[in-house]
């Protein structure tokens, strides 16, 4: 690729040898075509993968994406373990208790000795659940979660697809707005000169100075600055998405013209086939995976749970007698200890076989939606196929009408030369090299957009990533 062009050859010369007025046409020339390169001392200028890069470490969207990954892994670190920790429960207490003494058969003490020396009482103990058959119900919750992580993981693919093709996009428009204005930037003021020169001519009754051509060069400058205008703006707005996306306080803009990306080769077919791993589709398919999961889970609440309860506790008053028979219960000094299969079942049959009729239907509703969004994407991708190809179509042919109108130019500036062209004539071949040039920019960059497009739409890479922005010979 080489930096942006130089004026044509010769031209400037050719209309440089006719008449005073004429002559002041030059300047038009300068605007359409001038361009000097960018001076080897400036900045390193930034690159379209090194504009990617910064946007990954930092648009905040992405870092939101992450956590939710870990959110989500987290979810299923708690669906594998906490069911079998979610039934345990430790209870301590303290209190206080008159003393007592003696055994069941003899006390010297009353049955309420209120005046005794009163005592602290400790008890502490430890119970819990830890089911075995629990009939779906657990793996169901497990598949649910290892879904969402799923999902979660993909939502980060669908936010670095979208800002890849926000950031692609703003740069393909700085490229076209740099192009334009270098394609102007230097002949506007050689235009506003040769106009004030014309007015002085006329001021002064030069019988070379004609009327017409000052309304025409006054013309061509109102188009300049529309044209600048339009260009400015663009150039704004891109810097502005390009600062915002990436984080980075300044922009360096390109020193290469935009040039077109390489087409993906390939029929219609390969990349509807390829749009299956689109990740929006991935999340389709966690969600109907975790819609599943939750039929499982219902079906699970019609059916009853078998698990180990165990239990340890100690109560301690060491100014009551311990009673060591085990047939005499001493709510003050006992240890317990036990365990054993036990069995848990809703009954609530009613409010079960509803909540699996919704879980079921929820299930059809996403399977529905899925399909829908698959016949989306198919649509959505074909559109962008066919986008593509109408934007490499009209590329190569404004690309056709930039080398005619130029080589127009050439020879009616020859032609002017030599005598035998008129001045409005020169300035048509102007106008029209001017324009086909414009639109030839355009379709550059909506060919470049519409592979981005196709890309993302795809939801796999197309063009080798060197491809996206080449640099400069």
């Amino acid at each position: 690729m080489q930096r942006r062009a130089e004026p044509p050859p010769g031209a400037l010369g050719a209309i440089a040898a006719n008449t005073t007025a004429v002559r002041l046409l030059a300047s038009w020339l300068v605007l359409l075509s001038a361009g000097s390169a960018r001076a080897q001392s400036d900045p390193e200028p930034d690159t379209l993968p090194g504009l990617l890069q910064a946007a990954e470490a930092h648009w905040p969207e992405l870092q939101a994406d992450a956590h939710a990954v870990d959110a989500a892994e987290a979810r299923l670190g708690e669906a594998r373990w906490s069911p079998f920790f979610a039934g345990w429960r430790l209870d301590a207490g303290a209190t206080l208790a008159p003393g007592s003494s003696g055994t069941p058969i003899f006390s010297n003490q009353s049955q309420l000795p209120l005046d005794q020396t009163w005592g602290p009482v400790l008890q502490v103990g430890v119970r819990g659940v830890v089911p075995i058959l629990a009939y779906g119900k657990l793996r169901g919750a497990r598949d649910a979660a290892r879904a969402g992580v799923d999902a979660a993981e993909l939502q980060r693919d669908v936010t670095l697809a979208r800002v890849t093709y926000d950031i692609r996009r703003a740069w393909f428009g700085l490229q076209l707005a740099l192009d334009v204005q270098q394609m102007i930037g230097e002949g506007r003021g050689k235009l506003v000169r040769a106009i004030e020169k014309l007015d002085e001519m006329l001021a002064e009754g030069d019988p070379e100075a004609d009327p017409i051509d000052r309304r025409r060069l006054a013309a061509a400058l109102a188009e300049v600055d529309a044209r600048a205008s339009q260009a400015e703006l663009i150039r704004r707005s891109s810097l502005a998405a390009l600062r915002t996306l990436t984080g980075k306080s300044s922009i360096e803009p390109p020193v290469c013209p935009m040039e077109p990306v390489e087409v993906p080769a390939g029929e219609v077919a390969r990349f509807v086939d390829a749009s299956e791993r689109r990740p929006e589709l991935g999340m389709l398919a966690a969600a109907l995976r975790a819609r599943e999961a939750n039929v499982d889970v219902q079906n699970g609440d019609l059916i009853p749970m078998i698990g180990l309860g165990f239990r340890a506790g100690l109560s301690w008053a060491p100014h009551i007698t311990d009673q060591e028979n085990p047939f005499i219960q001493d709510p003050a000094n006992t240890p317990s200890l036990g365990a054993g299969l036990f069995l848990r079942w809703n009954l609530d049959f009613a409010g079960a076989t509803f909540r699996r009729r919704r879980a079921e239907a929820q299930l059809a509703e996403t399977r529905a939606q899925a399909s829908a969004a698959r016949r989306g994407v198919e649509l959505e991708v074909e559109l962008a196929y066919e986008k593509v190809q109408d934007a490499q179509r009209r590329e190569e042919a404004w690309a056709t009408g930039e080398r005619e109108t130029r080589a127009w130019f050439v020879g009616a500036a020859q032609a002017f030369d030599i005598g035998t062209l008129e001045a409005r004539d020169l300035i048509d071949a102007l106008k029209g090299y001017f324009s086909a040039r414009f639109e030839h920019l355009q379709a550059v960059l909506e060919l470049n957009t519409a592979i981005a497009h196709l890309e993302r739409a795809t939801g796999e890479p197309l063009v080798d990533p060197d491809g996206w922005d080449p640099a400069c010979d």
